[in-house]
């Protein structure tokens, strides 16, 4: 049940909220905290206050995304409970401390981690195993207001365009994700690619290769709302399992163990397969260790995003041409919020879009 924890009161009037370069306004605001699997409330909790380098955001659009609905239906390794809930993201800076890059009423888009770009793997360019990105990642976008951590906010926030919407601004840090799966996939412009999953990611996957000039895209799903979605984005859609064979390029988008075994079943000898949606830890998978060897099948496990696959989701976001408008299923309070989750679990919706 959603609930409102109201004993702390309202001592901050937000729309005329102090801010200076060095100390903000005290007080309080209204958060989604995810209590335990399940269990989403609605909390006034204090404004933090940004430290040097810092920036605090007053959040204009946060999205909602599949991995926090894992996290609200089973829990997530990565997400702590309880704890400030959400990480994608935009809206306008409304405090920053010494020596931050942006200034009181920039509006910016960004994502919630960075790399620290001095460790083994940073070193190595896998940026997206840094050892301390996930431990220093910023979660609460389902707030009114997100403090930035200095990493994050000297290397992966971002101006927002006047003319680009918060709406699509929030979008980046998914869109990174994607961007960094097919900078490992490599995919060819003639390749026959198949997407398994017309989730929000799956239809992400289709607009990011058709930006990248491959036309040979299918799309597998059984929900013909989001199958039509990507025919749309200008995919071939069929039904699954029926999806056919010898594909050059696999992308499993679903998280089932069963999906990814059979993924290795679709693609041709030399191919790829690009095992992208996250199983449950704990979970073991079982592939023909015969086909996999004689036929050369590359499986390819992308995780996360470093600094490149953000820059590349953000140009494509100031692409006008690139449109991702139809994942945007609606616009919901955060009295809502445990609703929402429970519409997203039944796949009513793509992605919504929380208006703190």
């Amino acid at each position: 049940m959603m609930t409102e924890n109201k004993s702390c009161p309202t001592d901050v009037d937000y729309a005329d909220i102090r801010v200076s370069s060095s100390v903000v306004a005290t007080g309080t605001m209204r958060a989604l905290v995810l209590e335990s699997p399940g269990a989403l409330g609605l909390r006034r909790i204090a404004i933090p206050q940004p430290g040097p380098g810092e920036i605090l955001v007053r959040v204009r659009a946060a999205m909602t995304c599949g991995t926090d609905l894992k996290a609200f239906l089973r829990g997530h390794p990565q997400i702590p409970m309880p704890g400030t809930f959400g990480h994608e993201y935009s809206g306008d800076v409304v405090a920053v401390g010494e020596g931050a890059p942006f200034a009181v009423g920039d509006a910016v888009m960004g994502v919630h981690s960075a790399p620290c770009q001095d460790c083994a793997w940073c070193q190595r360019g896998q940026e997206n195993l840094c050892e301390s990105i996930m431990a220093t990642k910023v979660l609460g976008s389902y707030a009114e207001y997100l403090l930035i951590p200095a990493r994050i906010a000297a290397l992966n926030v971002f101006q927002k365009p006047a003319w680009l919407s918060y709406d699509r601004a929030a979008l980046l840090e998914p869109l990174a994700c994607v961007a960094h799966g097919l900078e490992r996939a490599n995919a060819h412009v003639d390749d026959r690619v198949l997407i398994i999953g017309p989730g929000a990611i799956g239809l992400m996957f289709v607009a990011s290769l058709r930006q990248q000039g491959v036309r040979n895209i299918t799309l597998a799903g059984r929900n013909p709302e989001r199958l039509a979605i990507g025919e749309g984005f200008g995919a071939r859609t069929v039904k699954y399992p029926d999806v056919g064979t010898n594909y050059d390029l696999v992308i499993e988008c679903t998280g089932k163990v069963e999906v990814w075994e059979a993924s290795l079943n679709m693609v041709r000898r030399g191919g790829t397969v690009v095992l992208f949606g996250g199983c449950p830890s704990g979970t073991t998978a079982k592939f023909d260790t015969g086909r996999l060897h004689y036929d050369e099948i590359s499986l390819i496990s992308p995780f996360h995003f470093g600094t490149k696959a953000v820059r590349t989701a953000r140009s494509w976001l100031l692409d006008p041409e690139f449109d991702l408008s139809p994942l945007v299923s609606g616009e919901r309070a955060l009295e809502d919020g445990e609703q929402v989750f429970r519409d997203l679990e039944a796949s009513k919706g793509l992605k919504y879009v929380f208006r703190p």
